[in-house]
């Protein structure tokens, strides 16, 4: 098994742009369940904000190609920040433990990066709506919004 070292964090986006669609928002441990279905394989889920030392433990435990990072500074004011790579058995064991928990304080937000590009971003959740790149087809995300039960989809130009 090739282990490499996980790297450091790039200039990472943090949210998706117009054009993008919006959808939203579904049930938190769903969207966990029907992720792997819906994200580019070899995806990474980014999740921001985890305040549970279980939840925290299970990420860490699962590294993803970026580091963690979980330094939150003197005044404890940053985030903590889990990169996990996306498969059915990663978020179904996610979605397990979250059921425990209020989604905030599973995270605040989280991300899916497909390499170096985002693909998914959902903040405040679980409240708002998140977004899906525009460059992802529409059938695709159109399937996504179904699985989940999502009413809501737009798809937002830039203006």
């Amino acid at each position: 098994m090739d282990t490499q070292p996980p790297q450091r964090k790039v200039d990472l986006p943090e949210i998706v742009e117009p054009p993008c669609w919006e959808v939203g928002p579904p049930n938190f441990q769903k969207f966990l369940c029907e992720l792997p279905d819906f994200a580019p394989s070899g995806s990474v889920l980014c999740v921001e904000g985890v305040d549970t030392s279980e939840i925290q433990q299970y990420l860490s435990s699962r590294p993803g190609p970026f580091e963690n990072e979980t330094n939150q500074g003197f005044l404890k004011l940053r985030p903590k920040i889990y990169f996990m790579t996306i498969s059915e058995e990663n978020l179904k064991g996610l979605a397990s433990l979250s059921e425990r928990y209020a989604e905030p304080e599973v995270c605040s937000h989280l991300r899916i990066y497909n390499g170096e590009e985002i693909v998914l971003s959902w903040h405040d959740l679980p409240f708002d709506p998140f977004y899906v790149a525009g460059g992802i087809d529409e059938t695709a995300v159109r399937r996504f919004c179904e699985m989940l039960g999502c009413d809501n989809l737009a798809y937002l130009t830039a203006g």
